[in-house]
């Protein structure tokens, strides 16, 4: 005698579909995401707002100590709008700049200092090397030129002689070669000795100045 199995009904589970399963499966539209929502006025309300336009209608630079010329604003002005600055914050740079300036300056300064050293020492070693005028003949050279110049009225000292000397001038061969010709031409007396002037020392001044009168 065989026994009858009961059929086995397969187990249910108790586990939820997804909402938007469940809801296509009951035949209803699925729940949209609020983040697929478009944004609405009281959303777009709460969005930080855009940034000011913080520039203004007219640069006003000041810096205290320097009058800033009115053509530099100009020309600064469509780089400042660019960046957006204001004129506050305009003003906060200009000492920066000014530094910046001071330093290009002094750094300027330098180089056409070094330079000009440079240049002195070239002149004076092509004076020094000159056959004519340096050489053996240096100290001559350099007692006529000291002449030549004392007798033209730039005694030691004169502003002009010690511009010669700052700017470099005076190590010039051809400036020392001038001024000793002059000193060669220079009499005891300090003046210039010409090649009639021997002679009409001893003339009278009314001979000597109307030379051709009473022949």
């Amino acid at each position: 005698m065989t026994q009858d199995v009961p059929a086995t009904t397969p187990a249910t589970t108790n586990s939820p579909l997804p909402a938007e399963t469940a809801a296509t499966a009951r035949g209803q539209p699925p729940a949209s995401n609020p983040s697929d929502q478009p944004v609405t006025e009281a959303a777009a309300q709460s969005a930080p707002p855009a940034p000011a336009n913080l520039t203004p209608e007219r640069y006003d630079l000041m810096l205290e100590g320097f009058t800033v010329d009115p053509s530099l604003v100009q020309n600064a002005d469509p780089v400042l709008r660019e960046i957006g600055l204001s004129n506050e914050a305009a003003n906060k740079l200009l000492p920066v700049a000014r530094d910046i300036m001071a330093r290009t300056q002094e750094s300027l300064v330098r180089q056409i200092e070094d330079a000009a050293a440079v240049q002195k020492k070239t002149w004076y070693d092509a004076f020094v090397a000159d056959p004519e005028i340096g050489g053996a003949r240096r100290g001559e050279t350099e007692h006529f030129a000291a002449k030549g110049l004392d007798a033209l009225g730039y005694a030691q000292g004169h502003p002009f002689r010690e511009a010669l000397n700052n700017s470099g001038f005076g190590n010039h061969p051809d400036m020392i070669r001038a001024f000793r010709r002059l000193g060669e031409l220079v009499g005891e007396d300090g003046g210039f000795v010409r090649p009639t002037t021997a002679s009409n020392r001893n003339r009278p001044v009314w001979e000597r100045l109307y030379p051709n009168d009473g022949r």
